[in-house]
């Protein structure tokens, strides 16, 4: 409490006790004189408070209460998941149809016209024992190669091609006459049987027989 206050205090119980009797203003002044020396101490009075008993029931009661109503506060910890693994059929793998391997043929090629050069040709290959061909045109040069021909037997004619000076005429052929050596006494125009294999170019197949009767080779597929 504050000592002005006190004071303050102090004087209305003095002005109290003056209008008192004797004995009451005796025991007034023993108060007044408590406080006064009280008051000079500095001291501050507090009364006590008397401390209240423990009972062992109700703490153990409360503890327990505190101890529920925190664990049901608390959030329960996050377990993680363990994935769950469905077996499935594994995909067939997948299948392609067998790719159909191809050959072809190259050869030289010659023209019977001296020396005015070279024509174009056109160089068919007839599938034996079809009606399928291939074929290949050149420009003016003196060699070829066909290729993407399906494993087969084939013969082979060459067309003389129209432009650079020349007209269609002279049908050349890989006959028997060619290995012969194109030569006199070679007179079998029978054309060979070339046989194509796959992932092989068979060489000197070479349609210079032009020295065969009219119609003994194939007219030309594409005229």
């Amino acid at each position: 409490m504050n000592a002005k206050y006190l004071v303050f205090v102090i004087c209305v119980l003095g002005f109290l006790v003056s209008a008192c009797g004797p004995e009451s203003q005796q025991a007034a002044e023993q108060v007044l004189a408590g406080a006064a020396q009280t008051v000079a101490a500095g001291i501050t009075l507090v009364p006590e408070t008397p401390e209240p008993s423990l009972d062992v029931n109700v703490v153990v009661k409360q503890t327990f209460a505190a101890m529920t109503q925190g664990a049901a506060s608390q959030k329960p910890a996050a377990t993680q998941s363990q994935p769950v693994f469905t077996p499935t059929s594994a995909a067939p793998a997948a299948t392609l149809p067998p790719a159909v391997g191809t050959g072809g043929i190259s050869g030289t090629l010659m023209y019977p016209a001296g020396g005015g050069g070279m024509p174009s040709l056109r160089i068919v290959a007839f599938q034996v024992g079809s009606s399928k061909y291939y074929y290949v045109d050149t420009d003016r040069q003196n060699t070829y190669k066909l290729e993407g021909l399906p494993p087969a037997k084939y013969h082979v004619v060459a067309y003389t091609l129209a432009g650079g000076g020349f007209n269609p005429g002279p049908v050349g052929g890989y006959s028997q006459m060619v290995p012969c050596g194109l030569q006199y006494g070679c007179n079998d125009h029978a054309l060979i049987d070339v046989v194509v294999t796959a992932g092989h170019v068979t060489p000197d197949i070479n349609p210079n027989d032009y020295y065969a009767p009219a119609g003994a080779f194939p007219s030309n597929p594409i005229p």
